[in-house]
This record gives C-alpha cells, sequence and structure tokens, in this order.
C-alpha cells in the first residue's frame, strides 16, 4: 500500500512539473509580442480601429499567469486625433490552481483608459467602430460546441478577486451645439466580482463641461447582478458629490438608497432614499414601471423644514431680503407620487411655507406631449413680510408736473428696448391649471376668494379667469398672450365692481388723495416683445365710476368761488348780479375736499396716454363736465372741467353758466395746486352777464330791445334807440303843430 501511495504522489508530482515547466516554457519561450501584426488586423477588421501599440506585451509567471499589455492607441482610419488609448492593462490567472485544471481570476486591471467622442452634423465617430461589411459567417464544422462533456475543460471562473480602472479619462465634444464635456480621474475598483453574489464597488469621477460646471462624484456600493433575467440591485448605495459652477459655493449632496432595477419587468425602484444637501433633508421611496413604454410613478417624497436664507448662504448665495426676517424658516415638502401610466403627478401636493399651506395636485399629464396640469389651494397668505425692506434714501423723485413737465407724449424714453417675452420657451409650452386663495392680505388690501386660471397651447397662453372680493368688491379679468406668430400680441379685458378706491390710491401714490366706490369696465391690446414696443403699440377703451366718493385736498367749489372773486375784482359791477355775497366776494366753504356724488368718465388708451373722452360729475355743490388726459408713465394730467353750482345760479343773468376750471399737474403733487379758474372764461362769462343784466334792465324800464354783445354796444345802441324815439316823438309834435294850425 506504501509503495502504491508512494507511486501516485510521484505520478502527481511529475504531473505538476510537467505542467509548470509547460507554463514556463510557454512565458520565457514564446514572445507574445510576435503576435502584433495578428491583432493589429484583427482591430481592423473587427472593429474598423487602426491599432497601435508602441508598448511592450509581457508575460507574467508567478504568483499569478496572465499577460500585460503596454501603451496602446486606436485611431479611425484616415483620423490623426485619438479615439482611444491605454497606458496599461493586465489580465492574470492563479498559477497553482491552474495546475490543476482550474482557472481562477486573479485581477483584471486597465490604466490610463483615454476616450474622446466627437458628435458633427454628419454622424458621429463611435458609429464608424465595428466591421464595415458584413463578415463571411464561419462554416458549420468550425463552431465550437458550447459544452463538451466527454472531454475535459478547465473551469471557467464564476469570481473575479479584483477589477480596477485607473486615471481614466472620456471626453465629448458636439461641434454642432458647442458641448463640450469632460469626465476625468475615472477610478473604478471592484472585489471578488461574481454573477453569483453580491460584489462591493467603488467608483470616483470628476465631470466638467463647457459651462464650466464640476462635480466630483465619489459611489460606494454593492452590487448584485443577474444577467439572465437583467436583474440589477444596488444595496447600499452611498453617493457623496460636490458640484461647483451652478452657485458661488459648491453644493456638497450625499444620497443614500437602495436601487433595484429589473429590465425584463421594465422596472425600478429606489428605496430608503435619504437626500442631504445645503441645510436640506429629503426622504422618500419610489417605483417606476414601463421604463421602455407608458411610464408610471408611484412613492413618496419629503423635504423636511428647512430656512431658505440658510440654504442659500450654505451656496455663497445673497439671503432674500424682506420686511420680516422670520419668514422663508419653514419651508417644506410632502409629495404622494401618483397618476396613470404615461404622467408623473404629485397627487396629494403639499408645500408649506411658514405659516401658509399650498395644497392640491401638479405634474405632468402626458410625458408624450409635455403638458402641465395642476390644481392647487393656497389656504392664506400675508406678503407684506416677503416684501422687500422699506427704505427712506431711495424713494424716487415724483414726476414733473404737466406745468414743467415733458408733456403729454413723454416718458417712453426711459423704457427698456430689451426682449421680454422669452418667446421660444412658451411655444411648445401646454399647460391648464386652476390656482386658487382662500385668503391673501397685502398692506391695507385684504382679499379672498381668489381664482386664477390658465391654460397655453399651440403658442397661445390663456388666463381664462381672475377673479376674486377685496376692499368690499369684486373683479373679474381675462386675458392672452399670443407667442404663435412672429410678434408676440396681449390683451387684457378687466371689470371691477364696486371696490373701495382709498387702499388702492394710498398703495399707488403713497398719499390718501381719494375714496369712494369704484368701478370699472376696460380692455386693452399691445404687440411687441419690450417694455417700449409694448407701450408704444397698447390700445384700449375703459369706462370708469365713482360714487359717494372724496377727493382730499382738493375743493373745487373753493376754486369756482375763487374765480368767480378774482371777476368781481375785476368786473365790481357785477357784484349785484351775484347772489349771497355782501362784501363784495363769495365765502369758502369750510371742507378742504370735494365730495362726489356720481362720477362717470369715458377714457381710451392710446400708447401711454388715457385720453378722457368725456367726464361727467354730480358734486355736493354742483356738477361737473369735462375731457383731457393723463399720461400713464409720467402720472401727469391736464383737463378742462366746466363747472356748474345751483349756489351762483340764484341770479337770472347767470343761470345754467358752466364755469371753466383748468386742472393739471401731477397725481404725485400737491391737490391744492392741481386746479384753478380758466379767467379767460370767467372774463366772457362776466360780460355776457353784464350784457344780459343791461338787456334787461333796458327793457324793464326803458322798454328798449338794445343789440350787442358787450354792455357798451348794449347802451349805444340803446342812447341811439332812445335819441331816435325821441326825434320821432319831436318831429311828431312839430308835425302836429304845423297840421294842427
Amino acid at each position: 500500500m506504501a509503495r502504491a501511495i508512494k507511486i501516485v504522489v510521484i505520478v502527481l508530482v511529475a504531473i505538476v512539473v510537467l505542467l509548470a515547466a509547460t507554463v514556463f516554457v510557454i512565458t520565457q519561450v514564446i514572445d507574445p509580442n510576435d503576435f502584433k501584426p495578428q491583432i493589429r488586423e484583427q482591430a481592423l477588421t473587427q472593429a474598423n480601429l487602426e491599432l497601435e501599440i508602441p508598448g511592450e506585451l509581457d508575460w507574467q509567471f508567478w504568483p499569478s499567469l496572465g499577460v500585460s499589455l503596454g501603451r496602446t492607441e486606436a485611431r479611425l482610419p484616415d483620423e490623426e486625433e485619438l479615439f482611444a488609448a491605454i497606458d496599461s492593462a493586465s489580465v492574470s490567472v492563479a498559477v497553482w490552481p491552474l495546475l490543476f485544471g482550474n482557472v481562477e481570476m486573479d485581477g483584471v486591471t486597465l490604466d490610463g483608459l483615454e476616450v474622446n467622442l466627437v458628435e458633427t452634423a454628419d454622424g458621429a465617430n463611435w458609429e464608424k467602430i465595428g466591421p464595415q461589411e458584413d463578415a463571411e459567417q464561419p462554416a458549420a464544422e468550425e463552431e465550437q460546441p458550447a459544452e463538451d462533456s466527454e472531454g475535459g475543460t478547465l473551469d471557467i471562473p464564476l469570481t473575479i478577486p479584483s477589477v480596477a480602472i485607473t486615471n481614466g479619462q472620456v471626453s465629448y465634444r458636439n461641434t454642432t451645439d458647442g458641448t463640450d464635456i469632460r469626465v476625468e480621474h475615472f477610478n473604478f475598483e471592484a472585489q471578488d466580482v461574481s454573477l453569483e453574489e453580491p460584489f462591493p464597488m467603488q467608483l470616483s469621477l470628476r465631470y466638467q463641461d463647457q459651462s464650466d460646471v464640476r462635480v466630483d462624484l465619489s459611489l460606494d456600493t454593492t452590487l448584485a447582478a443577474n444577467l439572465d433575467s437583467n436583474h440589477f440591485v444596488l444595496d447600499p448605495m452611498t453617493l457623496d458629490a460636490q458640484i461647483g459652477g451652478l452657485t458661488v459655493n459648491p453644493v456638497d449632496v450625499h444620497l443614500e438608497q437602495k436601487l433595484d432595477v429589473n429590465l425584463d419587468e421594465d422596472r425600478a425602484a429606489v428605496s430608503g432614499l435619504l437626500l442631504e444637501a445645503a441645510g436640506t433633508r429629503t426622504t422618500g421611496d419610489a417605483t417606476v414601471t414601463g421604463l421602455t413604454g407608458d411610464m408610471k410613478v408611484a412613492g413618496q417624497i419629503k423635504t423636511e423644514p428647512f430656512d431658505v436664507n440658510k440654504a442659500l448662504e450654505a451656496i455663497g448665495e445673497q439671503p432674500i431680503e424682506t420686511r420680516d426676517d422670520a419668514v422663508l424658516s419653514k419651508v417644506a415638502l410632502d409629495a404622494t407620487l401618483a397618476g396613470p401610466a404615461g404622467s408623473v403627478m404629485v397627487d396629494p401636493l403639499k408645500v408649506t411655507l411658514d405659516s401658509s399651506t399650498l395644497s392640491g395636485k401638479a405634474g405632468l399629464e402626458s410625458l408624450d406631449t409635455g403638458k402641465i396640469v395642476f390644481d392647487l389651494v393656497l389656504d392664506k397668505i400675508t406678503l407684506d413680510g416677503y416684501l422687500p425692506p422699506e427704505s427712506g434714501d431711495d424713494k424716487e423723485e415724483a414726476p414733473t408736473g404737466a406745468g414743467g413737465g415733458a408733456g403729454k407724449q413723454a416718458g417712453t424714453e426711459q423704457l427698456s428696448e430689451a426682449e421680454l417675452i422669452p418667446v421660444e420657451s412658451l411655444r411648445p409650452l401646454v399647460m391648464d391649471g386652476q390656482l386658487k386663495v382662500n385668503e391673501l392680505n397685502f398692506e391695507t388690501i385684504q382679499a379672498k376668494d381668489l381664482t386664477f386660471k390658465v391654460t397655453a397651447n399651440n403658442g397661445v397662453l390663456r388666463l381664462a379667469q381672475a377673479s376674486g372680493q377685496t376692499l368690499n368688491g369684486s373683479f373679474a379679468g381675462s386675458g392672452s398672450l399670443d407667442v404663435s406668430g412672429k410678434t408676440p400680441r396681449i390683451s387684457y379685458k378687466q371689470k371691477v365692481t364696486s371696490m373701495q378706491l382709498q387702499p388702492l390710491v394710498t398703495l399707488a401714490l403713497g398719499e390718501d388723495l381719494a375714496k369712494g366706490l369704484f368701478s370699472l369696465d376696460m380692455n386693452f391690446n399691445a404687440a411687441g416683445n419690450s417694455e417700449k414696443a409694448l407701450v408704444q403699440s397698447a390700445k384700449g377703451n375703459a369706462t370708469v365710476n365713482l360714487a359717494d366718493g372724496t377727493v382730499r385736498g382738493l375743493n373745487l367749489y373753493n376754486t369756482l368761488v375763487g374765480g368767480v372773486n378774482d371777476m368781481l375784482g375785476r368786473f365790481q359791477g357785477l357784484s349785484a348780479l351775484i347772489p349771497n355775497q355782501e362784501s363784495g366776494k363769495l365765502p369758502n366753504a369750510l371742507s378742504e375736499d370735494t365730495k362726489i356724488i356720481d362720477l362717470t368718465t369715458k377714457a381710451s388708451l392710446d400708447k401711454q396716454v388715457a385720453n378722457l373722452d368725456s367726464l361727467e360729475a354730480k358734486l355736493e355743490k354742483g356738477t361737473l363736465s369735462g375731457n383731457g388726459w393723463l399720461n400713464l408713465l409720467t402720472q401727469e394730467f391736464d383737463l378742462k372741467v366746466g363747472m356748474q353750482s345751483p349756489e351762483l345760479g340764484g341770479s337770472k343773468y347767470l343761470e345754467d353758466v358752466t364755469w371753466p376750471l383748468r386742472c393739471q399737474g401731477s397725481l404725485a403733487g400737491s391737490p391744492a395746486k392741481w386746479c384753478g379758474p380758466d379767467r379767460d372764461g370767467f372774463a366772457k362769462i362776466a360780460q355776457q352777464a353784464a350784457t344780459n343784466a343791461a338787456k334787461s334792465k333796458l327793457k324793464d324800464k326803458l322798454g328798449i330791445d338794445a343789440e350787442g354783445d358787450t354792455t357798451e354796444e348794449v347802451l349805444k345802441n340803446a342812447a341811439k334807440k332812445k335819441a331816435e324815439e325821441k326825434i320821432q316823438e319831436e318831429l311828431g309834435d312839430k308835425l302836429k303843430g304845423l297840421f294842427n294850425r
């Protein structure tokens, strides 16, 4: 027995020595560099690549058997630019298992990988890789069986202890759109690589593009791969990245998740998601089915409350300055991913902004058309705290009044001619959405039940509804922005019913100048793609009504009285014709305001000027009528007003007289200086009243109907008529005496 064992051991040792000798002879006698011509030929035939191998091919014998490759470069035929290259590569197997008929991979390494991808209008360079014409099919008898159950074969390794790719770089350039992307410092390492058991792997790289966006990324995960079912699982998966170029400071991003992708089932799932960046923390889970067909997304995403300004500080951006430092300190998101196949919907959606809550649903209704839909409700919001801080040093100078301003057509020289509307972005937009605001507060204005409905299709954006209740009244509007043609066109209609005017005037002008119930019915349209073009093309019409109103700091009756008193000073003889005055002057009203019982004006918009085509008003002490214009840009105005006052109509000579007033200046100026009497108009009224009085008295006392446009003409004509009557009377007496003799 001992002899037999000894013989077996001797035989085994002999076999091992023989195999070792064979490996030694192969590695020491056969020079792999002799095969370079065949390698180049196969590369050109099978891959259409011209291969250059300036580096050496070397055998490795112990402790691993393998081959290493030095610097190798590949180019497309007739092109000088490098397509791909490696500095070195090696593949090795363990020697000792090989002696017993087993193949155990020891490692695969690849260093200095370089790939240059270029895409032009004629196509991409990688599209030229591969056989350029059909290769001859091998003869049937040359085909090797997949498995020989009779003959002995080496065991194919199922595990590779180490795979490493180091110092790699990939570049991509597109000469048509200017894209220039580089991936550098690419390193990949995997241990115990197997198709049967999960194995760990690590990856790191740097990404940089033509916009100088930089991403340094590292990935650490464990991969379980089933090639038969195309099922891949990364669990756990940890990714850390630093993103620069998008913000002042680079942004650190940390991601943890489990990624499960099954290509046969057309499904991918993310679970245990944790995303941290710039002081924000987001968790959730999501499942995507129909990856290559009608995609469907389901899951839950939550972003914990965070401070917006602290997040901005983390990325080096300036904080948002607001009147209330406490706002923007609690922003959160709670979103449920749902919806039918072919869509990505969030339903329900909840966004928390401090003490406000936005809820509802939103998303892409159709991935094919890109249609955006939303139906959202904002419970309440107070805008005051979100406004920029007030500053007394940066107030703009008030526009100059009409008396010293630039006039009716001024203001457009300050308007920008820069492109205002992003036409190319809006044309493909498809949208259908609604936003409701239950309660909104802004300075002294409170609004409720606000509804805004918008649609977009074929380059036409429509504000189908903008309505609500505020200032004890209501408003409703609609409009459209048409960017389907060469020139954008805007149209809008607005109706306001019984709204308190005082808060609006105070908000717009900064002063409490007027109050009353304000109603408006207007429409306008404009065309162009800049501030200047839109203003210069603006056209529209409006009807404005003010009931139970007051204009503060301006008493038109006192303006009228001042004009009358000035007239009496110039025409003192009229004192007897003006009722309710004893000292040659009418008394002023005690109030410094004008009380308006009802006012209606019709206006037309032409460029930046609102032309007041008609103005009719019933005042507490009279009535008004007139016309004029208002420059909407400079706030300058000029009105010619006729006023009738019952307190000055007691005399039959001033009955139904319309007193001419002129109101001009700037809405930003003092109301007390806006209006004054038209002295020439008052003088004409005085002359006409005196003339009518002279005619009346001559008729009553002398029975003479005297004609004339002035008192002087009337008196002259009366004297002339009286003289003629006297002469005729004396002549008649003489004739009577003559005939009576």
